[in-house]
């Protein structure tokens, strides 16, 4: 059926006249990412829609599950469409052809070079048209994950799955965050579910055994990204604690920074903003997608709670040099509307992470955060965040975060 589905859009694509080239039609499309251009198994769906707000601007929206990305970036110039995801730096760059586009997906931005496969066929509403088999099962549940057993680098997850019909969404729990929103379809005795989000670029396909598990499972979210997994269902399995995966060293040194901020003014804890308050340091990378639920979390709890003593401290973890990561930080500041400070603290890596955070020990991951009280003591820290992709995971963390917040504004 794949190869069918690749005929129909090759058909498509050439078959509009050249009337038609600069024509890009509202309404649905099915947009493909291939991510690995010698594999075609590595095609990944997603569902758009190219509109026009009430005010004239027109916008291509794209959604996953529960989510929907607007995407305000967006221009059309002759029969070339540019579009860029709102907050990262990933964008499409495509040609009109008749009801289609074909071009080019930059995950890091046209200026990092790299670039994967994509075309997008007008009309088509359904994330994977070529699965339209009656499922075999239905696999609303809670499903344990065994990713690359037996290898080196194996590790234990949850899925947490809704099914309606055919049709299922949910996300994917692992110790430090989520795999935020997924969406797909469940055909016969296929699995299939997908993401794209600016950051993410996330496809997991699986076959349902006779005796309802999940097995000869493909995780592809990069051409270096490839994994393989198997699940069955269990409702009482648990991931660690994420405020138990990072702990204080032992006669822990007293925890200091000196970095820039977005001007290039140098912060530090010490600083008077800071003093007698309550203040959460978080390492993030503003290219990390539960980095950015995190942030959106955070955002609301400093509008909130700013007046009464709260200060919230981002150390960004990002290129090789501020210079060269000043502009996503800044994308990401005015994107996220967050109002506490952003400051760079080195390259993305362990080595960085480990030299700024060098009185914690134990797993790390981004984000990762900080809870010091008004006497400056550290009180509470932990690694990884659950977003609202995870729906009763996010809900529970922000009343217990919001709740322990409280508590420390008020002693």
């Amino acid at each position: 059926m794949r190869k069918i589905f690749g005929l129909l859009i090759l058909a498509a694509i050439l078959s509009g006249g050249c009337m038609h080239r600069n024509t890009l039609k509202q309404g649905p499309y099915l947009g493909v990412i291939r991510i690995d251009s010698s594999d075609d198994k590595t095609d990944l769906p997603f569902n758009m829609i190219y509109a026009q707000t009430p005010d004239g601007q027109k916008v291509m929206q794209v959604s996953n599950a529960g989510e929907v990305i607007m995407i305000n970036e967006f221009a059309v110039s002759g029969d070339t469409v540019f579009m860029k995801f709102p907050v990262f730096t990933s964008e499409i760059i495509a040609l009109i052809r008749h009801d289609s586009l074909i071009g080019r997906y930059y995950p890091k931005g046209k200026e990092d070079g790299s670039w994967y496969k994509f075309y997008a066929i007008q009309g088509m509403t359904d994330r994977f048209p070529w699965a339209n088999k009656k499922p075999d099962a239905n696999l609303t549940g809670r499903w344990k994950i065994s990713e690359n057993r037996g290898n080196t680098d194996s590790a234990f997850l949850i899925g947490e799955f809704v099914q309606d019909s055919n049709h299922i969404a949910g996300t994917i729990l692992d110790p430090a965050g989520d795999y935020r929103f997924l969406e797909g379809k469940v055909s016969g005795n296929k699995f299939m579910i997908s993401a794209v989000d600016g950051a993410h670029t996330l496809i997991l396909t699986a076959d349902i055994s006779p005796g309802g598990k999940l097995e000869n499972g493909r995780l592809t979210g990069g051409p270096r990204w490839k994994t393989s997994w198997k699940a069955e269902r269990n409702e009482t399995y648990m991931l660690p604690k994420m405020d138990e995966l990072l702990k204080l060293k032992p006669n822990a040194p007293l925890f200091n920074f000196s970095m820039p901020d977005i001007n290039g003014d140098i912060v530090t804890l010490n600083d008077p903003k800071f003093k007698e308050k309550v203040v959460i340091v978080i390492a993030i990378g503003t290219w990390c997608p539960n980095c950015l639920d995190e942030t959106m979390f955070f955002k609301d709890l400093y509008t909130s709670y700013k007046d009464k003593g709260l200060e919230i401290v981002a150390l960004c973890f990002e290129g090789k040099s501020f210079e060269a990561s000043k502009k996503p930080m800044e994308r990401f500041i005015a994107h996220t509307g967050a109002g506490y400070s952003f400051l760079y603290a080195g390259p993305r890596g362990s080595e960085a992470l480990h030299s700024v955070l060098y009185n914690l020990e134990g797993r790390w991951a981004y984000p990762s955060s900080i809870y010091i009280d008004r006497k400056g003591v550290i009180r509470k820290v932990e690694t990884g965040f659950y977003g609202p992709g995870t729906g009763k995971h996010y809900k529970d963390y922000s009343e217990e975060t919001t709740k322990f917040i409280e508590k420390l504004l008020n002693e």
